[in-house]
């Protein structure tokens, strides 16, 4: 991706999520939007489809940076307890973005991201009931958990999972 396009796409992004802390997604204006961000309408319009679009860029991206820093993955860590602990405490780092996500009902395109990773992962070594209970498991304990306040340690969620 060109140097400008990253540029543009990322100062979007930031402005949407730091919009979110202070109101819902659905009442921040793509207007508002570019204006915050310090770019025009046209540009917003050559990198996103809408709001959501911006959000999957989003949790694509800081998917790939973690992954991309780790050899780290749901096949090379010796069991489930020690990948949800990886896990919840990668995510944990995010949960200022998650509230707000949580909030609006944008979760399911975390869920997305789930779906796509742990499916491309897991394709080759597993069946389809397999994948979707573990995605399904993953997804679901990390949404309790962030509804719920953060209140266990991800040590203390993997106990649970034992």
């Amino acid at each position: 991706m060109p140097e400008k396009q990253t540029y543009v796409k990322d100062a979007i992004t930031e402005g949407l999520l730091k919009l979110m802390k202070e109101k819902s997604i659905d009442d921040i204006s793509i207007c508002e939007l570019t204006d915050y961000a310090k770019v025009g309408r046209v540009s917003f319009y050559r990198n996103f489809r809408d709001k959501d679009d911006i959000l999957r860029y989003y949790i694509i991206s800081e998917t790939d940076r973690w992954l991309g820093s780790t050899d780290k993955n749901y096949l090379t860590i010796e069991n489930p307890q020690e990948f949800l602990i990886f896990l919840l405490e990668h995510l944990y780092q995010y949960r200022e973005t998650i509230a707000s996500m949580l909030r609006d009902g944008k979760m399911y395109l975390l869920e997305e991201e789930f779906d796509r990773r742990f499916t491309a992962i897991l394709c080759d070594i597993s069946d389809p009931f397999h994948i979707a209970f573990t995605i399904g498991g993953f997804y679901k304990l990390f949404c309790y958990w962030a509804q719920t306040g953060y209140e266990k340690t991800p040590q203390e969620i993997a106990e649970y999972v034992k």
